[in-house]
């Protein structure tokens, strides 16, 4: 079959539904399609917290459109390298597209899923709830309850302390704490919980807090410190017995977390398929961390074709623990519509865990009558 990349073709989609709950127009992510000669065409939607999808398809369209036109759309670890040598200028969004839509095509033409092209490990993954940022405990034990009579077997917590961040609130870190203590005691020792604080805590709060969750028996405390503070987890590792869950923002694709692991500084590694550069690059990033004897954690993939793409990594990963169904809904609202906005059908979950899909490529067919209805703009 040929399989010359012939035409990239880039738009912008805007939802009916935001990602966030309080940004309305946060739902908007690009859409990528690239076209073969043999007729097969590989698809992803591209957006990651933070980014804006007009800017990354721009430079899809201006900067990366000509580079791939003519490559064999097989070679994706020659197109990953190519790319990746222009990460500071082209993103790991806009890299990670183009490898997203590459690996679909590689499926495609091999009649598998991407994850048995990638060496299955598992079929399944047990699933996590991970919750938005609410305002009173009683709403995260609320929320906690409703997903465990669904079924699922995990939930995890953005604390209130978050609001600093996002919304410049001086939210107590009492808050956090009576949060953690209510979806404990609401739920009972036998669902397993977790905390993730992105990056708002001091050392001082972050040693006070862990010290809580381990006695609340929390699975990991997930991005306490900023980022770049591989001194400040070091420090808090020592004194902590909770797992520590690092390296979701790092910069670097792959490359950074070999600093992490040397040090000390994280007991698992994480990450997902557009903050660090497509499959390919998380595909690294699992095996590196399964190398070293750690877990692998998937973050949530921004949209319903990030979650695939990394749920096909997560399942050729043995280290892989959980997956994250991000629930951004306002309080007391509960669904899973972004989990599989703009697919023909969401990727299987049953008694709580997630299924590998079984369909060629990404192998989860998408809603284009739905999709295009929404193209706001294309490149």
């Amino acid at each position: 079959m040929n399989t010359t990349i012939t035409d990239v073709r880039i738009a912008v989609h805007r939802s009916e539904q935001p990602f966030l709950p309080d940004k309305p127009g946060s739902g908007t992510f690009g859409v990528l399609t690239i076209a073969t000669d043999g007729g097969v065409e590989g698809h992803t939607f591209f957006s990651g917290a933070g980014s804006v999808p007009d800017h990354a398809a721009r430079v899809l369209a201006e900067n990366v459109r000509g580079q791939l036109i003519g490559l064999d759309a097989l070679d994706t670890g020659i197109v990953w390298q190519r790319l990746w040598r222009q990460e500071r200028t082209l993103g790991s969004v806009v890299i990670g597209a183009v490898d997203v839509a590459l690996w679909d095509i590689v499926g495609k033409v091999a009649g598998l899923p991407v994850h048995r092209m990638l060496g299955t490990a598992k079929t399944s993954l047990p699933v996590y709830i991970s919750s938005w940022v609410h305002e009173r405990p009683e709403d995260y034990a609320e929320e906690a309850l409703h997903y465990r009579e669904l079924g699922f077997t995990g939930y995890k917590l953005h604390p209130p302390v978050q609001g600093r961040t996002m919304y410049g609130r001086d939210v107590p870190v009492e808050a956090d704490l009576a949060a953690y203590r209510a979806v404990r005691e609401a739920v009972g020792p036998d669902m397993a919980l977790m905390a993730d604080s992105p990056f708002v805590y001091s050392f001082e709060e972050a040693l006070r807090v862990g010290r809580l969750l381990e006695d609340l028996e929390y699975t990991w405390f997930e991005d306490p410190l900023p980022p770049d503070d591989i001194a400040g987890y070091e420090r808090l590792r020592r004194h902590l017995r909770i797992p520590l869950l690092a390296t979701e923002m790092t910069p670097g694709g792959p490359y950074n977390y070999a600093q992490w692991v040397t040090h000390q500084a994280t007991d698992y590694l994480r990450g997902d398929v557009f903050f660090k550069g497509g499959i390919t690059a998380l595909t690294k990033i699992a095996r590196t961390a399964e190398v070293f004897r750690l877990g692998f954690e998937l973050h949530d993939g921004f949209n319903a074709i990030g979650n695939v793409a990394g749920a096909h990594v997560a399942f050729s990963a043995p280290n892989a623990g959980w997956f994250e169904v991000l629930t951004v809904q306002p309080t007391g609202v509960y669904g899973l519509d972004n989990f599989s906005y703009g697919l023909t059908e969401p990727m299987r979950i049953e008694n709580g865990a997630l299924h590998a899909p079984t369909g060629p490529g990404l192998g989860q067919p998408i809603d284009w009558e739905r999709i295009n209805a929404g193209i706001v703009a294309t490149y």
